[in-house]
């Protein structure tokens, strides 16, 4: 199931299609008409709206440049904001459709702009005049089996009558309700269901019954051996332990062997009290973090930005992504976890971070404090990416 994403505007329904980060402070952001060259004319708008300072877009989402490609040019004005908030919500969580709607999608149409400061959602011109030119598509996808809704701001709710798409807001938490949870839901156990867990109850005392039979007579022979082959065997097993932990976590680094990296070399950097050796991004052309299999998701949390991100698994290991075109040094944690976190969950840390004023508050004992009081088992390694 995708969320697509509308602006609503007085010539009709633009689709936001799709949000790439380009996160290279170099370039600005920019809104492309159908994936093509030609550029709308919010696109200076759009790069204010994104970066830090003035805008909300990379200090909340973390990447400091992107491009949003949309079906039709949008020319003047605010009121895009609150829909283009929404469509890189969408986006961080894994949701964002292209706006082509199928049944079962959910449908986001959006008019208000937003106040940057308080993150109020303000008043716009000419709401009547948009919904109307979008209720026959409102209605269409109603019909197909899509859930619509139509988001305003609440001081232009008098403009609308009652109706089955309008939803009021006032600030970008009540419209973030909009998007679907992506909590599953359980159901009730059936009568079959119930007979199947008991039968299965019953299999399972029969089995431990006999691992516990297996568990005593091993205790038996193991008490009558002779203790210094316990105690050899203890020592084996200890040294076997120590060796297979020291490997447990490192990074494997891709370094480029001329100005381009068609030819790289193999670095291997073993973690030492939980940290890495500092590596030269210049240097650089990819970058993996290798864990064990017991560690089933991998998080990267940079301290100079508002970034959260669940990184990729790869044959080679987790993926870290390069920052390019780089003017700072970049300072990160990497949060390895034997369970995967819900959306719910990575997005309560996400908000955890917006609330420090400056992102390098964010240290390895608060971070490490926070996981613990959500009762997160986890590891937490830092790194290093130098710019010089």
């Amino acid at each position: 199931m995708k969320t697509h994403v509308f602006i609503a505007t007085t010539q009709g329904l633009v689709a936001i299609q799709n949000i790439a980060a380009i996160d290279d402070e170099d370039i600005s952001s920019v809104v492309s008409i159908n994936g093509t060259s030609t550029t709308a004319n919010i696109s200076s708008s759009y790069h204010n709206f994104v970066k830090k300072g003035v805008g909300i877009i990379q200090q909340t989402f973390g990447a400091c440049s992107y491009r949003v490609d949309i079906s039709a040019r949008i020319d003047q004005g605010n009121s895009w904001q609150l829909a283009m908030y929404l469509g890189h919500l969408a986006q961080s969580k894994g949701m964002l459709g292209n706006g082509e709607v199928a049944s079962g999608d959910n449908v986001i149409c959006a008019t208000g702009e937003v106040n940057t400061t308080n993150h109020q959602v303000l008043a716009v011109n000419k709401v009547a005049l948009k919904f109307k030119l979008a209720l026959p598509e409102l209605q269409q996808w109603k019909a197909l089996g899509a859930k619509v809704q139509f988001l305003v701001p609440q001081g232009n709710q008098e403009q609308l009558g009652k109706n089955d798409y309008t939803m009021v807001v006032n600030n970008l938490e009540d419209a973030a309700l909009a998007l679907p949870s992506t909590a599953t839901p359980q159901s009730k156990p059936t009568t079959s269901t119930k007979k199947l867990v008991s039968t299965y109850y019953r299999h399972t005392i029969i089995i431990l019954s006999i691992i516990l039979f297996c568990v005593l007579l091993y205790g038996f022979k193991a008490v009558i051996l002779p203790e210094d082959t316990q105690h050899q065997d203890t020592i084996n097993l200890a040294q076997t332990s120590r060796g297979t932990n020291s490997l447990q976590i490192q990074l494997q680094a891709l370094l480029r062997q001329n100005k381009s990296c068609e030819t790289t070399t193999s670095k291997t950097l073993p973690s030492s009290n939980k940290s890495f050796a500092n590596l030269e991004l210049k240097q650089l052309c990819e970058l993996y973090l290798v864990a064990p299999p017991s560690q089933v998701q991998v998080l990267l949390i940079a301290q100079d930005a508002y970034t959260v991100l669940p990184l990729f698994q790869t044959t080679k290991g987790w993926r870290i992504p390069l920052p390019k075109h780089r003017l700072s040094n970049r300072n990160y944690f990497l949060v390895t976890l034997a369970d995967a976190l819900s959306e719910e969950k990575i997005e309560s840390l996400r908000l955890y971070r917006e609330t420090m004023p400056k992102p390098q508050q964010l240290t390895q004992t608060k971070l490490t404090n926070w996981l613990q009081t959500q009762h997160i088992e986890s590891s937490i390694y830092t790194h290093r990416l130098l710019v010089d």
